[in-house]
């Protein structure tokens, strides 16, 4: 075998990728010529060294792989717990502001009513520092009752200001309010923008835990007036 052909061979000799008869006549040939052995073993020690170096890049790799996955792995279950947490906050603190609700004793609510111009604001406040109100409407179509009910709570959060929309009055500082705006003492403007003129029957009637206050809309014009 020309040697010039036997080094060609060597690495694919070594990697096990010649032929059974290719080999024969390799190691025949490294039988008798000393310098294609000597070559032959230069050779298989720098393929193995190639190999090695391989294994470890292959290792490290491997390695730094497993340290991302486990820091996305960290930063996930961070994640989730943050977000099962805000969660929790945010049940708990629904729970206590909406649901875990009762209607207020009158004797621990302050009325009062502030009129400018034509704009009359109903408050109620209450009489304790650690609790606050809340007044839902529940407008009738017949005629127009406007019936106010005061809900009392814990004032967890004594410092903070509410703007509730819709039904819901914003409940400040343990307070809340209701506005009524009036073109003239006998025209009321809805929320919708209709103009209902007023009559004997319409009201407004406050509901509190053992009993109910009515305020005619007529009167409640000149509520302040009176007072």
């Amino acid at each position: 075998m020309d040697h010039n052909v036997f080094k060609d061979l060597v690495p694919s000799y070594i990697e096990n990728l010649t032929s059974e008869e290719t080999n024969r006549l390799m190691e025949k040939h490294m039988e008798q010529c000393a310098e294609c052995r000597e070559y032959f073993k230069e050779m298989q020690g720098d393929l193995l060294i190639g190999h090695t170096k391989e294994q470890k890049n292959e290792k490290r790799n491997i390695d730094y792989l497993k340290k991302v996955r486990s820091k996305n792995r960290k930063k996930i279950f961070v994640i989730t717990g943050s977000l099962l947490a805000l969660f929790l906050v945010l049940a708990i603190g629904y729970h206590f502001l909406f649901v875990h609700m009762w209607i207020a004793d009158d004797s621990n609510v302050e009325t009062s009513i502030q009129q400018q111009d034509n704009i009359v604001t109903l408050t109620f406040q209450s009489k304790k520092d650690n609790r606050y109100l809340l007044a839902i409407e529940q407008q009738s179509s017949q005629n127009y009752t406007d019936l106010i009910i005061i809900y009392e709570n814990w004032n967890i959060l004594a410092d903070k200001k509410w703007n509730i929309h819709s039904e819901l009055a914003a409940a400040q500082q343990g307070g809340t309010d209701i506005t009524y705006t009036f073109l003239n003492e006998n025209t009321l403007l809805l929320d919708n923008g209709e103009e209902k003129k007023l009559t004997e029957d319409d009201k407004i009637k406050i509901q509190y835990k053992d009993h109910s206050e009515e305020i005619l809309l007529k009167d409640l014009y000149h509520a302040e007036k009176q007072h």
